[in-house]
């Protein structure tokens, strides 16, 4: 029995910036898993990549969590490209990995399954209703709100049709705040948070970079400071290892409060350096 079990593509991330161009692993399967392990837990992910991808795992493989590889031909591939800054971001998609199945995650026992897809596709209702029988749903709604526009291969954000058949099967909703005025239709927070839980999830997390979080459980609302880093690195993965700070603590308290914060701390230890949350990197202990 895992504590959490990530099910998500890890992607092979192309960034461009000021004429340079680097390759790395990302993904949410990517950024929470290794942080979440550097929490102390027992963590599992389910992944497709090409056979020729497979370096892409290692450093998942280096922190010894269990990986679960399924077949696909292909690997999801993105490219970033920065032209005045890391806040002015063109998103494309080159390559989609083959999406998920039920067969793909019989069996596999866990308290959490934590789902992140990055385009619309990754994941069908089939999985959260099988999933949903078993286990508690934690579901990052990016990958949902993605379109591809086949023209520029451009990744633009639009309303996730299919919320309402989806999110009643989803205990832990987290988006950002762009996402959760797509998603909602509403102006204001707290009614983007208290319409959103309306399709069903329990809690709902709302993710605002430097302006902290906003978290909505059982009617009632927190707001989450963010914690200033000493020194802003790298954002990327932000918003998965927030993710893991959350789901970490949630197991072990209903103070909400605390757990947003303890979140919140987690992210910013992310600013702080380039790549995943890992333990040895930051010398991280649990709390």
């Amino acid at each position: 029995m895992f504590d959490v079990c990530v099910i998500g593509h890890v992607t092979k991330d192309i960034i461009r910036i000021s004429g340079t161009e680097r390759e790395m692993p990302g993904g949410t399967a990517y950024y929470a898993s290794i942080a979440m392990k550097s929490l102390g837990l027992n963590v599992a992910v389910i992944t497709k990549i090409g056979k020729k991808d497979g370096s892409l795992l290692d450093n998942i493989e280096s922190e010894q969590i269990h990986i679960i590889l399924r077949e696909s031909l292909r690997t999801t591939t993105f490219t970033n490209i920065y032209t005045r800054g890391r806040d002015d971001r063109k998103q494309l998609v080159s390559d989609i990995a083959t999406p998920f199945t039920v067969e793909d995650v019989e069996g596999i026992q866990s308290k959490t399954f934590h789902v992140g897809s990055l385009t619309k596709d990754d994941i069908p209702l089939e999985i959260l209703l099988s999933l949903s029988k078993r286990s508690r749903i934690s579901l990052d709604a990016q990958g949902f709100l993605r379109r591809i526009d086949e023209s520029s291969e451009r990744v633009v954000i639009t309303d996730w049709e299919k919320k309402e058949e989806f999110l009643p099967f989803v205990n832990i909703l987290k988006v950002d705040e762009d996402e959760a005025k797509v998603m909602s239709g509403e102006k204001e927070l707290e009614e983007m948070a208290v319409k959103l839980s309306g399709y069903g999830p329990e809690e709902v997390i709302i993710t605002r970079g430097g302006k902290g979080s906003l978290i909505y459980c059982k009617s009632k609302l927190y707001w989450i400071s963010s914690f200033a880093p000493r020194n802003l690195v790298d954002s990327t993965g932000c918003g998965d290892t927030y993710m893991a700070g959350y789901l970490y603590l949630r197991a072990r308290t209903d103070d909400i409060r605390k757990v947003g914060e303890f979140a919140s701390r987690t992210a910013t230890l992310k600013l702080e350096n380039y790549g995943p949350l890992s333990r040895r990197q930051y010398g991280l202990t649990s709390p």
